[in-house]
C-alpha cells in the first residue's frame, strides 16, 4: 500500500491515484490554511493554481471570495479529473485543465496571481518552469509558493522513494525565483521545515 502510495504522489493515475489526491487535498490543509492566512487575495483577481491537485486549494479561495475566478492545472488527468468533479458548484468561476508548468496552456499576462503548493519538488527545471510563470502572469503579478519540507536531509525518507522528488530550501527558492525574474522576494517559515515563498514580477 506504501509502495503504491508514493509511485503516486509525482504523478496520480487511476483509481488508487484518485484516491491519493483526496487524501493529498485533507492532508495539507494544515499548510494551505497557514499559507492563506498570510496572503490576501482580491476578489476580482484571476488566479492559477499550478499542481492543482484535487482542487483544495481551488476550492478555499472561491468559498473565501465570492467573485474571484481561479484555473487550475495539472499533468495528472486523474488530478485535473478530481479538481473538476471536486469544483462543480463553483463551474462558472474555474477552468481546470491538463498541462505541465513547463509549457502552460496559457496566454501571456494572463493572471493576477499564480498559486502553487506542493509541487516544484517534482518540476523537471524549477527557473524555467517559474519563468513560465511569469509569463502567463501579469505586469506586477505575484506569485505563491507553499511547501511542507524544505530541509533535505529530513526528507530522505520521501526522496529516495518517490521518482523525481528534490527538496529545495528556502534560500534555494529564493534564488530560483530571482533566477526567473522575479523580485520582492518575500521568506516565511513555520514548523522548521514549512516555507512560503513570494515574488513579484515587473513587465513595464
Amino acid at each position: 500500500m506504501l509502495r503504491k502510495f508514493l509511485s503516486n504522489c509525482k504523478k496520480p493515475q487511476g483509481k488508487f491515484g484518485k484516491m491519493v489526491v483526496n487524501a493529498m487535498n485533507k492532508g495539507h490543509a494544515p499548510l494551505c490554511n497557514w499559507a492563506f492566512d498570510l496572503v490576501s487575495f482580491d476578489n476580482e483577481e484571476k488566479v492559477l493554481d499550478v499542481g492543482c491537485g484535487g482542487g483544495g486549494n481551488i476550492i478555499r479561495l472561491l468559498k473565501k471570495y465570492p467573485s474571484i475566478k481561479v484555473d487550475g492545472v495539472d499533468y495528472s488527468a486523474t488530478s485535473v479529473e478530481s479538481s473538476i468533479q471536486n469544483t462543480q458548484k463553483f463551474k462558472s468561476r474555474t477552468n481546470i485543465v491538463c498541462g505541465d508548468v513547463m509549457n502552460l496552456p496559457f496566454e501571456d499576462n494572463s493572471y493576477d496571481k499564480v498559486i502553487s503548493f506542493e509541487s516544484i519538488y517534482f518540476w523537471l527545471d524549477p527557473v524555467e518552469g517559474l519563468k513560465e510563470i511569469a509569463r502567463v502572469l501579469k505586469d506586477k503579478g505575484r506569485i505563491i509558493l507553499a511547501l511542507e519540507m524544505t530541509n533535505p536531509q529530513k526528507a530522505q525518507f520521501w526522496t529516495k522513494r518517490c521518482e523525481g522528488m528534490n527538496i529545495y530550501t528556502p534560500e534555494e527558492l529564493k534564488e530560483f525565483l530571482l533566477k526567473a525574474g522575479f523580485e520582492d522576494i518575500q521568506l516565511h517559515t513555520a514548523k522548521k521545515v514549512w516555507c512560503l515563498a513570494e515574488g513579484v514580477i515587473y513587465k513595464a
